[in-house]
């Protein structure tokens, strides 16, 4: 069965993917620059730190250690799996199926360099609400649900349906989600502000990138092992 016209990518929407990915990435670059001298956002990683840690009460930091509990890379990792099997079980190529789970793995390695490359510290630990390990830059947490909530809000969009405002609502709350799990971070204490951003362009540039590759590559083959309209 071939491909519906309305599920593959136009060059407009290749376009305007490309230029966000780009983007995204960009400001990761722009934010490690900063590294250097200190400014930019760097500059404010010390008053919203405070802010956090003086507004935060017992019953916030337990929601925090829910939310980046839930943000883990293991608890990603199972979500990315079953909604590619579920997906693939609705007859959708491999390649688009897996691309959250891909999104999730790239966009984990790249952080988990850049911790190593930048090697920055971690907020004092006297301020830590939660135990740590690695380096500050980027967070991994905010990396890693950046990268699958938006691939998996972004796939879902695509191979679920046709409405523009259902779609809209499956990114809003990918991005929702993302920001949730960047903000428990800044809660808990154990990252600067500079951090989460960088780790939300990170995973926002990976997201993008993966899935809309696997999605023009599916439309290539102009095959769909869908046994069944993909929108039901």
């Amino acid at each position: 069965m071939s491909l519906r016209a309305d599920v593959v990518p136009s060059c407009r929407t290749l376009t305007i993917a490309a230029t966000l990915a780009a983007a995204n990435l960009l400001l990761f670059i722009l934010i490690a620059e900063d590294l250097v001298d200190g400014g930019g956002l760097i500059s404010h990683d010390q008053a919203v730190l405070r802010w956090f840690v003086d507004h935060r009460t017992d019953r916030l930091i337990n929601a925090a250690k829910l939310v980046s509990t839930i943000g883990s890379f293991v608890s990603l990792t199972i979500l990315a799996v079953l909604i590619g099997i579920w997906l693939w079980r609705r007859g959708w190529q491999p390649g688009l199926a897996v691309a959250p789970l891909a999104a999730l793995v790239l966009a984990s390695l790249a952080s988990t360099a850049a911790k190593a490359l930048f090697n920055r510290d971690r907020p004092p630990v006297a301020l830590h609400a939660t135990t740590v390990t690695l380096a500050a830059f980027p967070s991994g947490h905010a990396t890693d649900a950046a990268a699958f909530f938006v691939g998996a809000s972004l796939t879902l969009a695509i191979t679920t349906t046709r409405r523009r405002w259902i779609q809209a609502l499956f990114v809003a709350a990918g991005l929702t989600l993302a920001a949730l799990v960047g903000l428990s971070r800044l809660v808990l204490a154990v990252h600067w502000l500079s951090d989460v951003v960088a780790g939300w362009a990170l995973g926002n540039a990976v997201a993008i990138s993966v899935v809309v590759t696997a999605w023009r590559l599916t439309a290539r083959r102009g095959v769909s092992t869908a046994t069944h309209d993909p929108y039901l």
